[in-house]
């Protein structure tokens, strides 16, 4: 799932009046902001069950089960005399109500391939916040470029979640799905290292 960024609109707004003020730009990991009973937000080590994926499933797909997850951030701004500061909290998500199992898949096996795809979207995340963090944002440019990252970063992930789901079809072949588990463990692991 990629969440569109509701906000940027409307925290553009707000920044026009300060476009001569030097600018300060924070980024945070945020594992609770958001949070809702429908979703559930990525924290590193809680693992995933049955119980969370409570959509209805897709009975024609080809997959057993779908994990929909995802990014998305929300933006505040602080301005003082001289200086603005704009404040970026990002977060990691699963949508219960948008993730689906069919009957008869509930195995510890295709759990883990779908627990994946979570740790995917989570290791987007993470490189979405360090893109944010290198970019040189001005009071000029912030929105336009704070939806480029988001963009591109984006399709990076989709792009990762289609290769793996493409090269396991979709868990069905054993040797590609270790492969993938152990590829994306070592990346999990170095994106929890920069959170």
């Amino acid at each position: 799932m990629i969440r569109k960024l509701p906000l940027l609109l409307l925290a553009s707004l707000f920044f026009t009046a300060a476009n001569a003020q030097k600018l300060t730009v924070v980024v945070n990991y945020v594992s609770s902001d958001g949070q809702t009973k429908n979703n559930i937000n990525y924290k590193p080590g809680q693992l995933l069950s049955w119980a969370d994926f409570t959509g209805k499933p897709i009975m024609s797909s080809d997959a057993a089960a779908l994990t929909n997850a995802g990014f998305g951030l929300k933006l505040s701004f602080r301005r003082a005399e001289n200086a603005s500061q704009l404040v970026i909290n990002v977060n990691c998500s699963f949508s219960k109500n948008e993730s689906w199992v069919k009957p008869g898949n509930k195995t510890a096996y295709i759990l883990n391939h779908e627990q994946k795809h979570f740790d995917i979207a989570f290791i987007h995340t993470i490189a979405f916040i360090q893109n944010l963090k290198q970019a040189s944002f001005t009071n000029k440019n912030y929105a336009a470029l704070i939806e480029k990252i988001y963009n591109e970063t984006a399709a990076a992930m989709s792009k990762t979640q289609n290769e793996y789901d493409g090269q396991t079809s979709h868990s069905r072949i054993e040797a590609k799905q270790a492969a993938w588990d152990k590829k994306i463990g070592e990346q999990l692991a170095e994106a929890i290292k920069n959170e």
